[in-house]
């Protein structure tokens, strides 16, 4: 990928074209397989994932047993990093969805890379705070929003920022009905309910693994969006 190409959202897409190569330049390449546990929950934080190619999902491992999704990163997207500025064990597995590639950077080589670079500190700190400022309003969503509506809106989110071109001008996400309703805080009755509707209305289609938008305009109706994806 074209250094100018990154997700305007990712880290990588809101450096200049000087620090994007110099953090390119850090770690080793590395590569994982579809469904591979990239990052384990409790591991100590050694280093980052800066993700060049595919897909993860964030799944946290509750106290009560159950295995929740909460987010998906892609292209761009630095994994990670937290649990290193942290100095802490790490919160989150990161697993892959699809073929995964990028780069391993050692936690000391990103610390002193960080403390020599403003421009990506401030990025860095930009994203948590973009990714803060979601999860805020995913949980207002989930007090205000009937779980159809967090349903469009999850898959909208994730289409926007990770689909990948289908047949026909369609749209895929490498996500399962289990993992949307992880992301939209439901449970997998209310994501069946709401994907019926949503393929009557025509907007949407289903296959193994993966969900196929088939009119985004029908989806951003359903989840009652004029506008951007609140997210």
């Amino acid at each position: 990928m074209d250094v100018d190409e990154w997700p305007y959202r990712s880290l990588l897409g809101r450096l200049s074209r000087r620090a994007r190569e110099a953090l390119l330049r850090l770690g080793t390449p590395v590569g994982y397989d579809a469904h591979q546990r990239i990052i384990r929950q409790g591991d100590s934080a050694r280093h980052t994932l800066l993700v060049l190619k595919g897909l993860v999902k964030i799944v946290v491992d509750t106290e009560r047993g159950r295995d929740v999704v909460v987010a998906v990163r892609g292209p761009g997207d630095l994994l990670g990093e937290m649990a290193t500025l942290e100095r802490r064990p790490r919160a989150a597995h990161v697993i892959a969805c699809v073929p995964v590639k990028g780069r391993i950077i050692q936690s000391p080589d990103l610390g002193d890379f960080l403390k020599h670079s403003p421009e990506t500190c401030l990025a860095v700190a930009r994203v948590l705070s973009e990714r803060l400022r979601g999860s805020d309003r995913r949980g207002i969503d989930f007090l205000v929003c009937p779980a159809p509506v967090r349903v469009a809106r999850t898959l909208l989110d994730v289409t926007q920022r990770w689909g990948e071109a289908a047949e026909a001008g369609r749209v895929a996400i490498p996500l399962s009905q289990k993992d949307i309703a992880s992301l939209a805080g439901t449970g997998l009755s209310s994501v069946e309910k709401a994907f019926k509707l949503l393929e009557e209305a025509g907007a949407l289609d289903r296959r193994y693994r993966r969900v196929v938008i088939t009119n985004l305009s029908g989806l951003r109706r359903f989840g009652e969006l004029p506008d951007e994806i609140p997210y």
